[in-house]
């Protein structure tokens, strides 16, 4: 059974007016801090500035009422921009909306099969490599608003399709864009240092709104037309099937859909994880992961029934509301109605804002995004991990998201195979053994000790081992006195040592086993193998049952 959600257990708990106060205070700049955010994302994505709110309102308030985190914001996130300009490009929105589903179904399995805390089993070089990929494609994205550039109707997938396009039409580039977003970016960064706590995005883009009125620049409603005032009735997506369609033709389209719905549900999974583990951090609290994940899994099914994005937790909108002094799940909610007031009385007012100054403030989201600063430390680290940074960077950029990942991680655990096997050790040590005893080995007797774990890895040991060994050898002696556990593989390992020890006489003897590696050789059948007096609790037993083999 899953874990009351955090919303619950704080009402449980006990909630004051004064947490009230806290969390009204904090859902309102939440929510005006997001609105064009959400905005931005959309179009970024592919998709109508509506779509982006409704992703808001419904994944806001369904993270917040079910999640396992006390302060998580869940909406649109940067970090699926290019998976939903690569869905809308070739299945159109309701492909896009149907891999939503589908993902979400995958998220809510994960969450109650309780993997949760595997999703976080992803080397950090990782998941900052294809974080930072993620920035570079969003801050792609946003060049030609910053340019006045008039974008494709059919969203560009790759970084490289709109860098060309980009130069293909330079010379449509104009001034005021420009000025206006740079304008944006400026008065952000201004205000992150002079007043931290103030919706900086949302008055640079009041800022750039009023300028625009003066300037030959594009706005929403220029562009996308007038924005709806309300959420739309709820209702299935289009599978694009076409009349007549036949059970073959649902399931080629769910396969067709299926690797874009599982990238969905990998990156929902791993980005609202590790924004509530950020959101941890920074406010003390311990979030439940398993709980978080249904309440993900739920807000992805339910986002694409009102005609929205894929949702998760969002980390710069999460420290934004427990920098404004949120306490509980309420702050969350609070963030959603706010941004559906907005939808109810301002939308009008809301068409009026300049795609450049939306722009300007995904650009300033994409620069933060990046995590530049952990680069150098992690190239420094090691090979293996300054090879898996780019890399993931590289292919998320150039490739995509789910190549980056899946390549990333099988490299990273071939690389923590190969230092676990460096690290596993079968070393000569005859005479540290006299050195317990009181009187020499007799000849006749090889003492070997075993350092590290027995696994797939360090098997090939035994192996090279075995060519050590001489005819005249009566018994070997294996100490495996810090090996704290023996696999499938070095237990066959184990097996094929005793076979050729046989043939040529020789009796193998292993003592100092500790009680998880001692489970695991019972287990894999080795101690009845080697038979009475072949697995030794210490060294003095197993010399004298050396002695007899003489």
């Amino acid at each position: 059974m899953l874990p009351t959600p955090t919303l619950f257990r704080c009402l449980r708990e006990g909630y004051h007016a004064a947490d009230l106060r806290a969390d009204l205070a904090a859902g309102l700049l939440v929510g005006v801090v997001a609105l064009p955010l959400s905005i931005g994302l959309a179009i970024a994505s592919g998709c109508s500035p509506a779509q982006g709110l409704v992703t808001a309102i419904v994944g806001g308030l369904v993270v917040s009422l079910l999640g396992g985190s006390r302060v998580q914001i869940g909406g649109p996130a940067g970090a699926f921009v290019g998976l939903c300009a690569l869905g809308v490009g070739q299945f159109g929105y309701g492909g896009l909306a149907v891999a939503t589903l589908m993902a979400g179904l995958l998220i809510l399995g994960l969450g109650m099969a309780r993997l949760g805390k595997a999703i976080t089993y992803i080397p950090i070089p990782v998941v900052i490599g294809f974080t930072t990929g993620i920035a570079v494609v969003i801050a792609s994205t946003q060049l030609a608003p910053t340019l006045g550039i008039i974008e494709p109707a059919k969203p560009l997938a790759h970084v490289h399709e709109r860098l060309g396009y980009l130069w293909d039409h330079r010379a449509e580039v104009a001034f005021s864009p420009v000025a206006l977003c740079l304008g944006t970016m400026a008065i952000i960064g201004l205000l992150r240092r002079l007043a931290p706590r103030a919706p900086g995005a949302l008055i640079a883009v009041v800022v750039a709104t009023i300028a625009a009125g003066f300037l030959p620049v594009a706005t929403i409603h220029s562009r996308f037309g007038d924005l709806p005032a309300g959420l739309p009735a709820p209702s299935l997506p289009d599978l694009g099937l076409g009349a007549g369609w036949t059970w073959s033709d649902l399931i080629n389209r769910l396969r067709d859909l299926s690797s874009l719905a599982l990238a969905i549900a990998l990156l929902g999974s791993i980005e609202s994880l590790l924004s509530a583990v950020v959101a941890d951090g920074l406010s003390g609290d311990r979030h439940h992961s398993d709980t978080e994940l249904v309440a993900q899994g739920v807000a992805n099914l339910l986002s694409p029934l009102f005609g929205g994005l894929p949702v998760t937790g969002v980390i710069a909108r999460t420290s934004t509301n427990i920098r404004a002094g949120a306490r509980t799940p309420v702050a969350g909610i609070v963030h959603a109605l706010t941004i559906l007031a907005a939808v109810l009385v301002a939308a009008p007012l809301v068409g009026h804002i300049p795609l450049a100054a939306l722009a300007g403030v995904l650009l300033t989201v994409c620069w933060h995004m990046a995590e530049w600063r952990h680069w150098p430390h992690i190239l420094k680290a090691g090979r293996s991990d300054a090879f898996l940074l780019p890399l993931a960077c590289g292919l998320t950029v150039f490739l995509d998201l789910t190549w980056a990942v899946v390549v990333g991680v099988l490299l990273a655990m071939f690389f923590f195979v190969r230092r676990m096997a460096e690290a596993t050790t079968v070393t000569r040590s005859r005479e540290r053994t006299e050195a317990f005893l009181t009187e020499p080995l007799p000849a006749g007797i090889e003492v070997y000790e075993v350092r590290g774990p027995f696994f797939f890895g360090a098997a090939t040991l035994l192996r090279d081992l075995d060519d050590q060994l001489g005819e005249h050898h009566r018994a070997l002696i294996l100490r495996l006195p810090q090996v704290p556990f023996v696999d499938a593989t070095a237990a066959f390992g184990l097996r094929d040592l005793h076979a050729s020890c046989a043939r040529r006489g020789t009796r193998l003897i292993l003592c100092e086993v500790g009680e998880r590696a001692s489970q695991d050789l019972r287990r894999h059948g080795i101690a009845a193998l080697l038979g009475t007096g072949g697995l030794c609790a210490d060294l003095a037993s197993a010399v004298v049952t050396a002695r007899a083999a003489l």
